[in-house]
């Protein structure tokens, strides 16, 4: 289930800058991205996302990191730009015809063919969940041609960037529970000539950046990320923009702002923007229809619209568990499609417990559930914030992906009230799975997810050395021939009834039913878990 592709520009401003791009007077950044050989160029397929805060939209244009030039930036003109293509990530090699200003015109055939498109090529981030740094250099640019506009302060940036409970610094220590930590310098203004002033050619103030903080000798090869700082230009017609993964961000502000860099600094990392999910059917929204039943099949991808995460355009709120997951900071409990099972989750911000649950669903997407609570500088939610009130829920595409944000509360625009509270639920036609929410606290929020092929109301007790249990028959299997009975590896045991008996040795064990239909075909299962003691005892917990 993909959006559908949007406009490449920002009304005739953006298109201006996207333009710029590929056609301005300027070399491509970074001196080795000059000396690729001319009509082909081999390195990782890059996505430059312009960010307009200020109506909600967004351009993309494609590139290629050239190898030995993590610096450099070829842009790709010809192509279909979309900040979802399915080579984002992938190395290729392309062949083509490089232009006056250094971009390479090649075709959509061409990049198709270039590599894989399963996009499990790896981010700009490291894998494993150890400690990470990112040094970022933050260079302040005046131009030539314009000496009266003043740019941001080394020291302005500086305190933005990595001092202060409101920086950027504070902001990533916080997501990630002190995993990561956002270092660096910011230096400048350096004053440069550009060749084209109306235009917004960011290639060419990039490289005049670099090529001034290496002549005021700052060593640039020590930083992992460059964001380029420019006092507010009209003609870009937007407020950030990043290499999406990577490591180059452009900041279009006079005094830069926690939530613009911190966002831009999140596409280096890997993750795409926090949007919205929205369904019709009919004349009626609903919060998660099936596409075929959509006025729009696919669905639609409100840009930013979720203000629960830093990623959307209201708020620089924490990064979502599901952010969390693509960044490899937490362990998602995923429950097969079709299971049935009842799990207790912890806000996300907690260090340890269950975060994040997520069901699978056949279009190779996720539906997620997330628990907040208030907490530090960022999340200041309010105790009537359906936020800390509910659960969230959200569709997770991957990462590099657009998270589309599920609207609990279909019935007004905003998407504030998204979250479901407690008594609601949320049922999704693709996977089948309906996901309950049973009660929600400041410790955390229970979950029922069931489906109609796994026996609801498992229910198991011991007494003894003896375990029980029971369940009803599922409504989406037709005529059940049975029930297969497993405890823990056991191989499992049909029974003709809906309740069973066994026994056990002292301690926990996790037992699963799974209805059998006609033709033997043995559906998902319903699980819990059950605790035998020495003594008579009926425990049960919910996993």
């Amino acid at each position: 289930m993909r959006p559908r592709p949007r406009p490449l520009a920002l009304g005739a401003v953006l298109a201006t800058a996207a333009v710029a791009l590929v056609a301005g007077g300027a070399t491509p950044v970074g001196a080795a991205a000059a000396a690729s050989p001319r009509g082909s160029v081999s390195g990782r397929v890059t996505a430059l996302v312009a960010d307009g805060f200020r109506d909600a939209r967004t351009s993309t244009t494609l590139a290629v990191v050239p190898d030995g030039a993590p610096r450099g930036l070829v842009p790709l003109t010809g192509v279909t730009a979309t900040d979802e293509h399915p080579l984002v990530g992938a190395h290729v090699t392309l062949r083509g015809t490089r232009t006056p200003s250094g971009a390479l015109r090649t075709s959509d055939a061409a990049l198709a063919a270039a590599g894989s498109a399963s996009r499990t090529a790896a981010l700009a981030t490291p894998s494993g969940t150890g400690p990470r740094t990112y040094r970022v250099l933050a260079v302040s640019l005046r131009f030539a041609d314009r000496p009266a506009e003043a740019p941001a302060s080394p020291s302005t940036v500086s305190a933005r960037l990595f001092s202060g409970s409101g920086s950027v610094k504070a902001y990533y220590a916080d997501s990630t529970d002190g995993r990561w930590t956002v270092t660096g310098r910011a230096v400048g203004p350096y004053t440069v000539t550009r060749s084209n002033p109306s235009s917004c050619d960011f290639r060419e103030w990039g490289q005049r950046a670099l090529a001034a903080a290496t002549a005021a000798k700052v060593d640039t090869s020590a930083y992992t990320n460059i964001m380029v700082v420019v006092p507010r230009q009209a003609s870009c017609g937007w407020d950030g923009l990043a290499e999406v993964p990577g490591t180059w961000s452009w900041i279009n502000q006079n005094s830069p702002s926690l939530l613009v860099t911190a966002h831009e600094l999140g596409h280096n990392l890997g993750e795409h923007h926090a949007s919205g999910y929205r369904c019709t059917t009919g004349t009626t929204n609903v919060t998660l229809g099936a596409p075929a039943g959509c006025s729009d099949p696919t669905g639609t991808a409100l840009e930013y619209a979720d203000p629960f995460s830093v990623m959307g355009n209201t708020n620089a709120r924490l990064h979502t568990a599901t952010a969390r997951d693509h960044f490899e900071l937490l362990p998602p409990t995923t429950v097969a499609a079709g299971e049935a099972r009842t799990l207790r989750i912890v806000p996300s911000d907690s260090t340890s417990g269950l975060r994040e649950v997520r069901v699978p669903r056949p279009d190779g997407t996720w539906l997620t559930a997330e628990l907040r609570s208030t907490t530090g500088v960022f999340d200041t939610f309010t105790a009537s914030d359906p936020a800390v009130r509910g659960v969230t829920f959200r569709i997770d595409r991957g990462p590099a992906h657009q998270t589309w944000l599920v609207d609990g509360k279909p019935s007004t625009s905003s998407f504030a009230d998204a979250p479901v509270l407690p008594g609601g639920s949320v049922t999704d036609a693709l996977s089948g799975a309906r996901i309950d929410v049973v009660s929600v606290s400041r410790s955390g929020a229970t979950l029922r997810i069931g489906s109609a092929v796994a026996a609801p109301d498992l229910v198991a007790a011991a007494s003894g050395s003896t375990v029980s249990a029971r369940w009803t028959a599922p409504s989406g299997v037709v005529s059940p021939q049975g029930y297969d009975v497993s405890l823990d590896d056991r191989p499992a045991e049909r029974v003709t009834t809906t309740a069973w008996t066994g026994t056990a040795r002292a301690g926990w064990h996790t037992l699963r039913v799974r209805a059998v239909s006609s033709g033997g075909v043995v559906q998902p299962a319903a699980t819990v878990t059950v605790r035998v003691v020495a003594s008579p005892f009926a425990g049960l917990r919910a996993r």
